[in-house]
């Protein structure tokens, strides 16, 4: 509830000025003491709801709803002001870094304590003690190396929010494992699109048939996120970063979370996977070799390699055979140090 609202007692005093009466008259008129009248007009007692029935008596065009909403109201009004109060006993702005307040609300006419409520409200939180308790313990331990904890719990629920905005095609059907992996080989001929934006685009739409999200949304500084996979309102969602904006990394990603949705999902325990692989998970790494395999066949991949002709002719060349991207092959091949991480790069989209 934003602007300034009067308390109870003085709207009330406002009504009883106009009929002219005076407390003294109303304290008779409804059988209350002065004093106790007193207390509740000058906001030391809350209106309860026979004295909104006592008042409705003495002023009938006014009901005792009224009374009671409006003094809810100012309640409520009273306890957001204490609770902005309140944050003056914490390092506001260190709470504004560790939350990336900054990256989160742009530009702002709220002060740091509204911002402070609203990041609450985001993570579904009252205290920032209980931050992690925004999602579930389970996924704590497979971020180690995926940058600041609250950095990534904020990302996390900045793609929970854009869910619905971001995924309006949803299809009704129920999420099924057996129809992912029917219609993998038509995720793989989309893959192929060098067109980043249009290829995604597709991506997303074949998922929603599928029953699961996609959602792309911006790392925020120290989440050193690549994606996660989540589950939203009973569907598998899959998030991107996108922080390397390239056609290679971003359908990278997009595969790898869909390997761990075939290999490691269980809904309601989401799974972030960071820049660096987690070489302590093995679900990581069968996630990168599911990748592997889902673009190249390996067999086909190491004899590419032993040839040790990296042009951008047998790039393409190669690429064509197995029908992906010529950036993707890049991608592959600057991974595994057969060229430099600034080689090739203008096969890159």
């Amino acid at each position: 509830m934003g602007g300034f609202i009067v308390p109870t007692g003085n709207v009330i005093k406002e009504y009883l000025d106009e009929r002219e009466i005076s407390q003294k008259e109303l304290s008779r008129r409804i059988g209350v003491s002065e004093r106790h009248l007193s207390q509740l007009l000058n906001g030391k007692t809350r209106l309860t709801e026979d004295m909104g029935l006592k008042l409705e008596k003495v002023m009938p065009d006014v009901s005792a709803g009224y009374w009671l909403n409006y003094d809810a109201k100012y309640r409520e009004f009273v306890a957001r002001q204490r609770e902005l109060a309140n944050f003056d006993n914490l390092d506001i702005k260190e709470v504004a870094k560790r939350f990336r307040f900054k990256e989160v609300f742009g530009k702002t006419d709220m002060s740091l304590a509204e911002q402070a409520v609203e990041m609450l409200k985001l993570l579904g939180i009252s205290d920032f003690a209980h931050f992690e308790s925004s999602i579930p313990g389970q996924a704590i331990a497979f971020m180690e190396d995926g940058g600041d904890r609250e950095a990534i719990i904020v990302w996390l629920r900045l793609c929970r929010e854009e869910i619905e905005e971001q995924n309006k095609d949803l299809s009704d059907t129920p999420y099924s494992k057996d129809a992912l992996v029917q219609n993998l080989g038509k995720l793989k001929r989309i893959a192929s699109n060098d067109n980043v934006e249009a290829s995604v685009k597709s991506c997303r739409k074949l998922l929603n048939q599928l029953g699961i999200h996609l959602v792309c949304q911006p790392a925020i500084v120290n989440a050193r996120v690549r994606g996660a996979l989540d589950t939203v309102s009973g569907n598998p969602a899959v998030y991107i970063s996108g922080r390397f904006k390239t056609h290679d990394y971003i359908w990278f990603t997009i595969i790898h979370e869909i390997a761990h949705l075939l290999l490691h999902y269980s809904p309601n325990v989401p799974l972030v996977s960071s820049e660096v692989s987690n070489c302590k998970d093995d679900r990581d790494s069968e996630a990168n070799e599911f990748v592997r395999k889902f673009f190249i066949d390996t067999d086909d991949y190491n004899l590419f390699l032993s040839k040790q002709v990296f042009s951008e002719q047998s790039v393409r060349l190669f690429a064509g055979e197995q029908k992906v991207s010529p950036g993707i092959v890049v991608g592959f091949l600057q991974h595994d140090r057969q060229v430099d991480f600034s080689e090739l790069n203008y096969l890159k989209n």
